[in-house]
């Protein structure tokens, strides 16, 4: 039956491939032809896939293309297991005896027995809760007595001296060299900080804004005119064209007239405010805080206000100096009169409850008067310092009686 001799690849592989049907072109391999013909008679598949041509127009100009279909390739695993199913093993031992979850369930449990169960198992839960509750409040306790506390008796703060060194310390001069003046820096108004507005309504110091307020260095900042709301606002209309210039007809008549009003302009001017900016309104502000009890110090008491106040203060004090928390408020609420609605309770508790440093309820009179006491500005403080100097002795001190006759003056 094998009329025709096909020669397939012989100029490579030297092998000789015999037709198995007539005009079909498929051949296979002289060695193992009986079996593959036996194969493809009984199961009508080979060893081996035929390979047929596929056109592959427009490939040699376009390498993206891709065949129309896909070209079948021989699976041996296919072949020889057969096709993959998609059904889970699963041994026989495991399947004898399974739930049949086809059928509804036989109820095992009544309503009353499942009501009552459930408030068994909610009982316990709550009980559990309850027990934890309990031992974390144990473990945030906190206990201000200590061993050494208990011991040994701490001397009164009478009677108690800040600890001094039998040498000077010279470490800070040798790494930095002698302690520069504070006058210069208190004529700077690029330093000045404004300690009683929000800290969102005060431009931050930096070298580049000293600078900008020193006459010597100010040639060296990059900066534009200083029309904006801040000194470093980008000023762009001195490199504005001709056309796009809106201050005036000329360009030089109107950049000459905004140079003029500069000059009764402060660059290091602030917003201040002790109200916090639009973003951060509905958040507590401590500047807001003091500024109220400022406010009802002066009302009530007049220009003696925080004489008075440190009066009352030291009224409720103990010899040490301490005063509780709620002798405080008491002083705030009922003396001065400030309402809750004025300062919330919650925020006057937070800014007391960060002076309590040393007692748990208690704080000193001191430290308060410190917090609440008005910061001055730099003129003033250079005002005080030049006073002060002027008074000094050959021991480095002045006279009360002078020093106030001085202020006064």
């Amino acid at each position: 039956s094998f009329e025709t001799e096909a020669v397939e690849g012989s100029s490579k592989s030297g092998r000789l491939l015999f037709p198995l049907q007539p005009d079909t072109g498929a051949g296979t391999l002289i060695g193992n032809w009986f079996e593959e013909r036996a194969l493809r008679d009984s199961s009508g598949e080979g060893r081996t896939v035929p390979q047929r041509h596929l056109p592959r127009s427009g490939l040699l100009k376009d390498w993206t293309k891709v065949p129309p279909q896909p070209r079948k390739g021989d699976d041996t695993f296919d072949r020889v297991y057969g096709p993959k199913s998609s059904l889970e093993w699963e041994p026989a031992s495991n399947a004898i005896g399974k739930v049949d979850n086809s059928t509804p369930n036989i109820m095992m449990d009544g309503p009353l027995d499942v009501a009552l169960k459930t408030a068994h198992h909610e009982g316990a839960e709550m009980d559990v809760q309850t027990e934890e509750g309990i031992l974390e409040e144990v473990n945030h306790a906190r206990y201000f007595e200590t061993t050494t506390g208990v011991g040994h008796q701490k001397p009164d703060y009478t009677v108690a001296k800040k600890a001094s060194h039998t040498s000077k310390c010279y470490e800070q001069e040798i790494r930095c060299g002698p302690e520069p003046d504070v006058m210069p820096a208190l004529e700077n108004t690029g330093l000045e900080v404004p300690f009683h507005a929000h800290y969102s309504r005060v431009d931050q110091i930096t070298n580049t804004r000293m600078f900008m307020a020193d006459k010597e260095f100010r040639g060296n900042v990059a900066a534009s005119a200083p029309t904006g709301v801040g000194p470093f606002h980008r000023n762009a209309e001195f490199t504005k064209g001709c056309e796009k210039f809106i201050l005036a007809v000329h360009k030089d008549e109107g950049l000459n007239a905004m140079y003029a009003g500069l000059k009764d302009l402060n660059p290091m001017r602030q917003l201040g405010g002790e109200h916090p900016a639009a973003h951060f309104a509905l958040i507590p502000s401590l500047a807001a805080l003091k500024g109220t009890i400022h406010r009802k110090v002066q009302e009530v008491w007049g220009p003696l206000g925080y004489v008075n106040l440190r009066q009352r203060l030291c009224e409720f004090c103990d010899h040490e100096g301490f005063v509780r928390k709620a002798d405080v408020v008491e002083v705030l609420r009922e003396t001065l009169g400030i309402s809750e609605d004025e300062v919330g309770s919650k925020p006057l508790d937070v800014w007391l409850s960060q002076l309590t440093t040393m007692k748990k309820d208690e704080l000193k009179a001191s430290t308060l008067m410190i917090s609440l006491r008005p910061a001055l500005p730099q003129k003033d403080k250079r005002r005080v310092l030049t006073a002060f100097k002027l008074l000094q002795g050959p021991s480095g001190t002045a006279r009360l009686g002078d020093w106030l006759q001085r202020l006064e003056a």
